[in-house]
């Protein structure tokens, strides 16, 4: 009988690569055209990055333009090496994210990892007549701690209902990674982004009296801690 598969699950935004895609886009959109006010608490983010694609359609933004824009965000030190290593170790390697799967797939694509990833969970996005539209990945009202448009947790719980893994590793940097996180078996591994929300989050339960994160946690700020970590010996450059 065949050894079960682990998988490494990564968040995409301030995780794979150093910055944010819809930030990335609005600052680019900035620079023609003022985009649409962020109004705290009154919007979910999805349907506010509708609106941001709206303005950029209106701005005479190119399709090539965005694309251009999301292929020249640098990777996080270290990380193209540790998802291809993964992936020669025939680990499987999930991106859950609330960005969107333009954004994520044409970065992958562009920077040669798209083979290496086993799927890609997020908002659908998708072009018509050079405006993109997005949807949200989800519509889900059960857990109080994230989006309507994505809970994590949730998403990480249905990837697996029908697949079995030797260990789950997780590795993200912000808020919403943290509820997974907390949904993770005991001998799994998390790696939150040093100095980022999540860290801050497990950094608090953890020195909590009856800690939420029950499973091993490696901080990281180069990917060569996860490499290393994962496949001691081998070195990140």
């Amino acid at each position: 009988m065949a050894p079960l598969p682990s998988l490494a699950v990564f968040d995409f935004d301030r995780t794979i690569v150093s910055d944010d895609s819809d930030a990335t886009i609005i600052n680019r959109l900035r620079e023609k055209k003022p985009p649409p006010e962020w109004e705290a608490g009154s919007l979910d983010w999805t349907p506010y990055m509708s609106d941001v694609f709206e303005h950029a359609y209106s701005a005479g933004f190119h399709p090539s333009d965005i694309l251009e824009s999301i292929a020249s965000m640098r990777a996080n030190p270290g990380m193209p090496q540790l998802i291809q290593t993964l992936a020669r170790e025939n680990w499987h390697v999930l991106v859950l994210t609330d960005a969107n799967s333009v954004f994520v797939n044409h970065w992958l694509k562009t920077h040669g990892l798209q083979g290496s990833i086993t799927e890609v969970i997020t908002n659908r996005a998708f072009w018509r007549n050079d405006r993109l539209y997005i949807e949200p990945c989800m519509r889900q009202t059960t857990c109080p701690r994230c989006p309507s448009n994505l809970c994590k947790s949730l998403a990480l719980a249905h990837w697996t209902q029908s697949r079995q893994y030797e260990r789950i590793v997780y590795t993200g940097d912000g808020r919403n990674d943290y509820c997974p996180a907390t949904s993770l078996p005991p001998n799994s591994i998390v790696f939150p982004r040093k100095g980022f929300p999540m860290d801050d989050l497990i950094q608090k339960t953890l020195a909590s009296p009856s800690p939420q994160v029950k499973c091993a946690v490696v901080p990281w700020s180069h990917a060569s801690t996860i490499l290393q970590t994962l496949f001691p010996g081998q070195h990140a450059s």
